[in-house]
C-alpha cells in the first residue's frame, strides 16, 4: 500500500513538472473558463445559471480525454512500463496511479470553477448539491477511463492525439455545453448520445439542479458509469495485450 501510494505521489509530481499536462489540466481549462464564462454571461441565459457544470464537462474531458493519452503512450515508447514489470508493478498499478493523479488534478479545477463561478458570473447554485457530487464523479471517472482506454490503444503519441480530438470536439459540440443540443440537426442531436458528455449534461440538469430533461437523468448518470466500467476494463486488457507482445 505504501509503495502504491509512493507512486500516487511520483505521478503527481511527474504531471506538475510536465509543462504540456500542466497546460491541458489547468491552464486551458481555466483560461476558457475565464473567458467563455464572460461570453455565456451576456449571450447565452440558458447556459448562464448552469454554467458550473458545463465549464466542469469542459475541464474534466478535455483534462482527462486529451491529457492522459500522450503520457501513457509516453511511457510505453520510453520502456518505462516494461520496467515496472521487470520491477514486479503490475500494469493495472500503474492505469490506477495514472488515474487518481488525474481525478485529483481536474477535482481541484472543478472546485475552482464551481466556487467562483456563482461569484463572477452570477451562476446558480446546484438545487442538490449531494446530486451535483455524484454526477461530477460519474463525470470524474468516465472520462478518465475513456482517456485511460486511448492510451492504451493508441501505438504513437501523434495517433493518441487524433483518437483524442475525435472524441473531445464532437462531445463539446453536440453534448449541449456550447448550446442547447435541440438547437441542433436532428441527425446531429442523435449524434450526441454515443458521448458520455450528453449524458452527463442531462445527468447535471436532472439530478443537481432540478431541471426538466428529455430522459430520466439517473438512467443518464447509470449510463455514464456503465461507460466508464466499459472503458476501464477495455484499458487494463489493452495494456496488458501490448505489454505482452512488446
Amino acid at each position: 500500500m505504501n509503495a502504491f501510494l509512493s507512486q500516487i505521489i511520483i505521478q503527481l509530481r511527474m504531471d506538475i513538472r510536465d509543462k504540456g499536462t500542466l497546460l491541458v489540466f489547468y491552464i486551458v481549462p481555466l483560461g476558457f473558463y475565464a473567458v467563455m464564462g464572460a461570453v455565456f454571461s451576456s449571450v447565452n441565459p440558458e447556459i448562464k445559471p448552469i454554467l458550473s457544470a458545463t465549464m466542469a464537462i469542459f475541464s474534466v474531458t478535455m483534462g482527462a480525454v486529451i491529457g492522459i493519452p500522450p503520457s501513457l503512450v509516453k511511457l510505453r515508447e520510453a520502456g518505462t512500463l516494461r520496467a515496472y514489470q521487470v520491477l514486479g508493478i503490475p500494469n493495472a498499478s500503474v492505469l490506477l496511479s495514472i488515474g487518481i493523479s488525474t481525478l485529483i488534478h481536474l477535482s481541484v479545477v472543478c472546485f475552482i470553477i464551481s466556487i467562483s463561478a456563482p461569484l463572477l458570473f452570477d451562476a446558480e447554485l446546484p438545487q442538490s448539491t449531494g446530486g451535483f457530487i455524484a454526477v461530477l464523479a460519474a463525470l470524474l471517472f468516465c472520462s478518465t477511463a475513456i482517456g485511460l482506454f486511448i492510451g492504451s490503444t493508441a501505438k504513437t503519441q501523434s495517433s493518441a492525439m487524433l483518437l483524442s480530438q475525435a472524441v473531445f470536439m464532437p462531445s463539446l459540440m453536440l453534448s449541449g455545453i456550447m448550446f442547447p443540443a435541440h438547437l441542433l440537426p436532428q441527425p446531429l442531436e442523435y449524434a450526441g448520445n454515443v458521448f458520455p458528455a450528453t449524458h452527463v449534461m442531462r445527468a447535471f440538469y436532472g439530478l443537481a439542479y432540478r431541471l426538466p430533461t428529455e430522459y430520466n437523468s439517473s438512467l443518464a448518470l447509470l449510463i455514464v458509469f456503465a461507460i466508464g466500467i466499459v472503458a476501464s476494463a477495455a484499458a487494463a486488457w489493452r495494456l496488458g495485450k501490448i505489454t505482452r507482445v512488446a
